[in-house]
């Protein structure tokens, strides 16, 4: 097995289990984010905040997630369509809560072992179609 494929393996590993960490587990982060993480959102909170801003690193992600589950308890975020080639990799996602639903998609490079370095994460205002 050459390198590359050795990443994507594990960069997919990553991706297996993104959407469960949003959901439920923030000490996934912990495993799958480098010591480096840094997450862009283009939304802010519905206070004007952007505490998204602030993470650097899995733990402070990990950190995030749990406050995000706490004020959005019932949110449920499923996936739609995924691809990784390389160090790059992107996951199409759809959202409900007791506000609605919506679609979005998140941007990823990997480090060399596979770990997530950076997402961009966008949202939209409907979700993806099946």
């Amino acid at each position: 097995m050459n390198e590359n494929t050795t990443m994507d393996t594990t960069a997919a590993a990553s991706l297996d289990v993104w959407l469960t960490m949003w959901n439920s587990d923030s000490a996934i982060a912990r495993r799958i984010c480098s010591t480096d993480f840094r997450i862009h959102f283009l939304n802010s909170e519905a206070d004007g905040s952007n505490p998204g801003d602030d993470v650097l690193g899995a733990d402070s992600f990990a950190d995030y997630l749990d406050r995000y589950h706490a004020t959005h308890p019932d949110t449920v975020f499923s996936e739609v369509a995924r691809a990784v080639d390389g160090a790059h990799g992107r996951l199409l996602w759809n959202v409900r809560s007791d506000v609605g639903a919506a679609g979005g998609v998140d941007v990823f490079d990997f480090t060399d072992d596979g770990l997530i370095r950076e997402v961009w994460s966008v949202g939209g205002t409907r979700p993806h179609q099946s």
